[in-house]
């Protein structure tokens, strides 16, 4: 008996070790445009453009040649896209299931273009390779749509079309693959075309007359949004992502056809944040809603806009379709809220041209203007002589004037021989003097870590900061006409 015992226990060990724990599903490539980089693997349904998640993903650093390997465990079927910085890496979205081992291999941007899927698993994304190679997305094709190629909108509409007509037919031709593989891909074709159309409303004056301004084209234009269902299945594609600011843009442009510049740039955001307040509860009014995190850095010039910030957070408490989305909106707004006017001001640390480090911090009792700028930026550049003129005003005065700036590695010796004065182009601003004020840099431009609290994304951009630390505005007045706030912050 006790060896008919110590057999069967032998053998449950031996079967038990014959059994599979966890499966592995696996994703490797190479990404040649982001050599010794940080990515992350993410399930479409958690990704936004440009916004932080709520989830916990699988992370690797790819290697000097842009190799890569995710190894994780799945349980279900599910799209997913590769980021780094919150944006996505992938030409296409990629369908995976568990146990699945899917290579990819995608091109640089500016070599010969090359989008290979292979791997156990593969057989069902065989239609990505065929899409890529009628519309690879490379640097050619953007810089066909980027010019004057096209006569008129509708002559550029007919090319978009054409394309578009021929990756669906192509689609078609798979009659193999998964048939929620194949309607996802067709939403994200419908998605892509009318990106690109309404995209290049935006861009055709500058394009065809090197002129800004809202291009209104003829109403035959708009057919294609005619083709689009702006459903749940619609809205869950990472090009539907995209499209959502387009189209509220395209909206606005349209509400503000005959009014001025001025009213645009001042009223355009809170008439979206309107707009999408009065529409029915979907998924796709959940994308508008999100878009529109992007242009907050811009809202913050607004007087009002943390007023209007909260009344469009009121009103869509309960008018998201998941709970998902209200918690990745809550999450990403947040950020903005710790520049409302009176909130402690965060700090930061940085270095100045001999690499001795500073921290906002160590001003605590003095009012510090901020100016973000850049070597490369010439509106900040032709701002110098006004800077000059504000810090002669107030160099008897406890205020602080800060110059960080937002460089790449290759431009910091630039920088510090422009702060220097021996620039030999932009020396003339400077009298060929030493720029006066405390100058720091932001090594990695707007993706620096210690300014990333600022949602810094465009130069020049000033801020005010009074002698508490406390925030006067985050999006201050330039240096020509900051000189009455300041002069309120010393007379208190």
């Amino acid at each position: 008996m006790r060896n008919y015992l110590l057999s069967t226990i032998f053998l449950l060990l031996v079967l038990g070790s014959c059994i599979e724990k966890d499966p592995q599903t696996i994703v490797s490539g190479i990404l040649p445009d982001f050599k010794n980089s940080i990515i992350t693997l993410i399930p479409v349904d958690d990704y936004f453009p440009g916004l932080k998640s709520t989830e916990a993903l699988p992370t690797v650093m790819t290697d000097s040649l842009g190799r890569f390997k995710f190894s994780f465990t799945s349980t279900d079927p599910n799209f997913y896209q590769i980021i780094s910085n919150n944006y996505h890496l992938l030409k296409a979205d990629i369908f995976i299931e568990p146990k699945d081992s899917i290579y990819i291999e995608q091109s640089s941007w500016s070599a010969e273009p090359k989008f290979v899927i292979g791997g156990k698993g593969s057989e069902k994304l065989r239609h990505l390779e065929k899409d890529f190679s009628i519309l690879p997305k490379d640097k050619l094709f953007y810089e066909k749509i980027s010019g004057d190629h096209f006569t008129t909108e509708l002559e550029f509409k007919r090319f978009i079309d054409s394309i578009h007509f021929e990756r669906v037919n192509a689609l078609n031709s798979f009659s193999s693959i998964p048939k929620v593989v194949k309607k996802y891909h067709l939403n994200t074709l419908e998605a892509e075309r009318a990106a690109f159309l309404l995209e290049h409303l935006e861009r055709r004056n500058y394009y065809t007359h090197g002129e800004f301004g809202y291009f209104f084209p003829d109403k035959t234009y708009y057919t294609f949004l005619d083709s689009i269902d702006f459903n749940n299945d619609f809205s869950k594609t990472t090009s539907a992502k995209l499209l959502a600011g387009k189209y509220l843009t395209d909206k606005a442009q349209l509400a503000f056809k005959n009014r001025n510049e001025e009213e645009w740039w001042k009223e355009n955001l809170n008439w979206k944040l309107n707009f999408i307040a009065h529409q029915p509860k979907s998924a796709w009014k959940d994308l508008m809603a999100l878009s529109t995190i992007s242009e907050y850095s811009f809202g913050l010039m607004a007087d009002d806009f943390f007023d209007y910030l909260k009344l469009f957070e009121e009103n869509m408490q309960n008018h998201f379709s998941s709970d998902f989305n209200r918690n990745r909106f809550e999450l990403n707004i947040a950020s903005y809220k710790q520049l409302q006017p009176g909130s402690q001001a965060p700090d930061f640390e940085l270095p100045d041209s001999n690499g001795i480090l500073h921290k906002l911090s160590d001003f605590q009792g003095k009012i510090v203007y901020i100016d973000f700028w850049g070597t490369w930026c010439y509106p900040c550049i032709e701002e110098i002589p006004d800077a000059l003129s504000l810090q002669e005003k107030y160099k008897d005065r406890p205020v602080i004037f800060i110059y960080i700036a937002l460089e790449n590695s290759s431009e910091i010796n630039r920088w510090k021989e422009f702060i220097a004065g021996n620039n030999q182009r932009f020396g003339k601003f400077l009298d060929n003097k030493p720029f006066p004020g405390i100058h720091l840099v932001a090594e990695n431009q707007f993706r620096n870590e210690a300014i990333k609290d600022y949602k810094i994304n465009f130069a020049p951009t000033h801020v005010l900061i009074d002698q508490n630390g406390e925030i006067v505005k985050a999006r201050a007045k330039r240096s020509k006409d900051i000189h009455e706030e300041i002069d309120k912050l010393l007379n208190q």
